[in-house]
């Protein structure tokens, strides 16, 4: 499910327009996030010399949870947000998209005015009749989505500049004619089968390999274990988590933070409605008008005599989101809706109904379903976050104090020896070993930290870094400790890699051996039915699948993929691991792509494999860019955006 879901996120639109259709069609410009603070001044990361700031990534990531909720309806709760730690997702793709602004600049590539305004005036939702709505109607619109007109229009320069970057980098793309019939038969070409899933578990025996056969076994797949270069390292490390729980934060100090900040901490009044709109047809006159108020009437007759608000909704509102989730709006505050539909919610009592009601959009039936009074959170209901950022702050500057004196310690010492790190320790100054790593790899207790790998590569082997290098943990000191070449990596290191490599093998070996026997008697005419009794397991029939997959119920499976479409129609294949077990399997219908189709595919075909290649190149360029910009992250600016409980800090 989560990574279904993880998939379905990297399909998600990063691009404004994305944001201000999603905001305006609501008709609120919706903000769920639980920071607090300065919100205008914080910055949850920083990439090279751009950032991203939290109002800019509290704008993107509600816009994505938004757009969960719409694919994933009822499945999408809070602790999947945290499974799936989407503020992160979101994050990272800000990230990429930063890059990928800063690759097209390099290039020298601009967008003109001219093409700013054509593009904006292209959106079907600034038209009426096919023409662009004009300015001021245009200012209204986003000014209804919370947006001002510079802030909307500098991004959607900047997703033209990444849209040109693409075009560019496409066009210098070329692909062959055997590439395009390839992708010619995976869209074409679709099979059929009936199989039997015997689950892995049926299959296993007690497996331990001898000294010999695990000797055989990594000679015969010595490349498996080629390793780069590698080094190991020594680190002092400032363990912040460490510090962080030495300062304890009282009571007073807590108050007068929020005394300090009271005004961030104000709710302004807000209503939750939901609403039924019935448009006007803007060619259709007084006439038209008059149908659609009618319509509301009607909707609204039924609505106060008791209906289901939300199955009205449903099945009756204009608005394309009303009809996802029953009219239902998220909470709103005065100035976030149109007046006239603002004045009638903020005016109701909670359960009352009215309408119609008229704006620009059309007749609105609107019921209120609660209303919250403008207050000030108690500190109560703040005292957790202030206590946890007073400790943060605390930390880090209690940290970085440190950092400055552990430093100068370091200068100081004469040989730099491992004896001599190991008594700068202290109950919060940790002294610490890596395995090995590479120049581009993870290192274990650190992650894939760029300064802290840029240090221990650029150092020579006993020498030690002199300045802090910044890590989630905390700030570092590097003393690479050893160096290897690159190549195969002696067994004695990857044994217990090299055992679970042989008994994986040797499992589906074995299995494929016990199972050749029945899959011959699947080509000679015994039933799968019969076959199913004897693995205690039950016969299923795919739908139609290309030879790209996935097969229905399976996944993606390549190697049954390979067999299925290698096996004529109504025959046998041979027995097929994937994940979940092993299959038998009968082709019930083959059909390949109509040969004739080709030519009238072939330039479609070629533009898709074009834009692949192209976006394969720009991921290797935006991961290379990546890999030497540095990025920092606010960890807890960033949890912060998640849902309630369970908060995480990745270390």
């Amino acid at each position: 499910m989560l990574k279904t879901m993880r998939a379905s996120f990297h399909q998600l639109k990063w691009t404004l327009f994305a944001v201000i259709i999603v905001f305006v069609l609501g008709f609120v410009f919706f903000s769920g996030s639980n920071w607090g603070g300065n919100a205008s001044s914080q910055v949850v990361a920083k990439v090279g010399g751009d950032q991203v700031s939290a109002v800019e990534f509290d704008r993107v990531y509600q816009n994505q949870v938004q757009k969960y909720r719409e694919l994933y309806k009822g499945s999408f709760s809070p602790d999947l947000a945290r499974a799936l730690d989407l503020p992160r997702q979101v994050l990272d793709g800000m990230i990429e998209r930063k890059l990928r602004l800063e690759a097209a600049r390099r290039l020298k590539l601009t967008v003109s005015d001219d093409e700013l305004a054509r593009a904006i005036a292209s959106l079907s939702y600034f038209q009426e009749n096919g023409q662009f709505i004009g300015a001021q109607r245009y200012s209204e619109r986003l000014r209804l989505a919370g947006m001002y007109p510079e802030t909307f229009e500098e991004g959607v320069r900047e997703d033209l500049l990444v849209e040109k970057y693409g075009a560019l980098v496409k066009a210098s793309v070329a692909v062959s004619e055997a590439d395009v019939r390839k992708e010619f038969s995976a869209k074409n070409d679709k099979a059929t089968i009936e199989y039997i899933l015997v689950p892995s578990s049926r299959m296993e025996g007690a497996l331990e390999p001898s000294e010999a056969d695990l000797k055989a076994y990594y000679e015969k797949n010595r490349e498996r274990y080629r390793s780069p270069e590698q080094r190991r390292a020594n680190y002092l490390l400032v363990d912040k988590l460490k510090v962080r729980a030495k300062m304890p934060v009282s009571d007073a100090e807590v108050r007068a933070e929020y005394e300090a900040k009271k005004a961030t901490f104000v709710v302004p009044e807000q209503v939750n409605a939901s609403h039924i709109l019935v448009s006007v047809d803007p060619k259709g006159g007084p006439e038209a008008d008059a149908k659609a108020r009618a319509k509301a009437e009607a909707l609204a007759a039924r609505a106060k005599a008791g209906e289901d608000f939300a199955k009205l909704a449903t099945e009756n509102t204009d608005d394309p989101n009303g009809k996802e989730n029953g009219g239902q709006l998220p909470p709103f505050g005065r100035g976030q809706m149109v007046p006239e539909f603002e004045k009638a919610a903020f005016d109701m009592k909670p359960g009352e109904i009215r309408g119609p009601v008229k704006t620009s959009y059309g007749y609105h039936v609107i019921k209120l379903t609660a209303k919250t009074a403008a207050g000030t959170k108690s500190l109560e209901d703040v005292r957790s976050g202030i206590s946890g950022e007073l400790a943060e702050r605390k930390a880090t500057a209690e940290t970085d104090r440190m950092a400055r004196e552990l430093a100068g310690k370091v200068r100081a010492l004469k040989t730099k020896s491992d004896e001599e790190l190991r008594k700068l320790q202290s109950d919060v100054v940790t002294y610490n070993t890596t395995d090995w790593f590479s120049k581009s790899g993870p290192i274990a207790g650190i992650g894939a930290n760029a300064d802290f790998s840029k240090e221990a590569w650029s150092l020579k082997v006993g020498e030690v870094s002199t300045k802090p290098i910044s890590t989630p943990r905390g700030p570092a000191f590097v003393r690479p400790l050893a160096e290897r070449p690159a190549g195969i990596q002696p067994l004695a290191e990857v044994r217990a890699t090299v055992v679970e490599d042989w008994k994986s093998e040797r499992r589906q070996k074995d299995a494929l051996e016990k199972l050749a026997p029945a899959a011959k008697e699947l080509g000679s005419g015994t039933s799968l039915a019969d076959l199913a009794k004897r693995y205690e397991t039950e016969v299923k029939t795919t739908p139609e699948f290309g030879p790209e997959g996935p097969v229905p119920d399976l996944g993606a499976a390549p190697r049954l993929l390979e067999e299925v479409f290698k096996t004529p129609s109504g025959q046998a294949g041979s027995p097929v691991p994937v994940p979940s077990g092993f299959v038998l399997f009968r082709v019930l219908t083959r059909a390949e792509g109509n040969p004739s189709a080709f030519a009238t595919q072939k330039a479609q075909l070629t533009d898709t494999l074009r834009g692949k290649e192209a976006e394969r190149l720009i991921r290797a360029v935006v991961a290379q860019m990546r890999a030497d910009r540095k990025i920092e992250i606010n960890e807890e600016l960033l949890n912060s955006f998640l849902p309630a409980q369970q908060k995480t800090r990745r270390g």
